[in-house]
């Protein structure tokens, strides 16, 4: 009798051991921000080019991935309390690509950090997808001759394999510093 007590225990432990675990579905219609995300995945590698594309003004890129109609928010550290007080700057695509121009006749050298982690794409349980970008802007001031690292948090909304709405999120000390600069000479 105790062999075959001993041997229904270790078969029910083998069962228990091998059993799958289940856990709670976090994807609820509760929660539509819940979901899943990615680095390795071809929005996340489009957002690597557009980003190494940005420090070489190369706007080949930039007029393929990204809307005419872009909604363009940034988030200028100190001077908004949150993303809902932003008003999303007018002109589209083309003003993006304006920035980018006035970037590079304000800065030399310019690169963001674009290393494991930095990028990651977002699906959400309602079908909303997201690509992230956690890194760091640097240049060369032109003006100021000051080498410059950035914090740079932007979140870009896909519709397809277009992105629509981009929001940044940056100090704009660096930027105020060296416009000044550039009107002085």
């Amino acid at each position: 009798m105790k062999k075959v007590f001993l041997s229904l225990i270790v078969l029910a432990t083998m069962f228990a051991c091998n059993a799958p675990e289940k856990k709670a579905d976090a994807a609820t219609s509760e929660d539509p921000d819940s979901g899943t995300w990615v680095s390795m995945d071809d929005k996340s590698a489009k957002v690597k080019q557009v980003l190494d594309a940005a420090g070489k003004l190369d706007t080949t890129l930039l007029q393929e991935v990204f809307v005419d109609t872009l909604i363009l928010l940034d988030g200028r550290v100190g001077n908004v309390d949150s993303l809902d007080k932003i008003i999303a700057t007018p002109g589209g695509r083309a003003t993006l690509i304006q920035g980018e121009a006035l970037l590079h006749s304000l800065y030399d050298n310019i690169a963001m950090t674009t290393k494991k982690g930095d990028i990651k794409t977002f699906t959400r349980s309602d079908g909303k997808v997201a690509t992230g970008y956690w890194g760091t802007w640097s240049g060369k001031g032109k003006f100021t001759n000051q080498e410059y690292k950035i914090p740079l948090h932007m979140v870009m909304y896909w519709e397809g394999d277009k992105i629509t709405h981009l929001y940044r999120i940056f100090d704009p000390t660096a930027l105020n510093a060296e416009i000044a600069a550039s009107q002085k000479k």
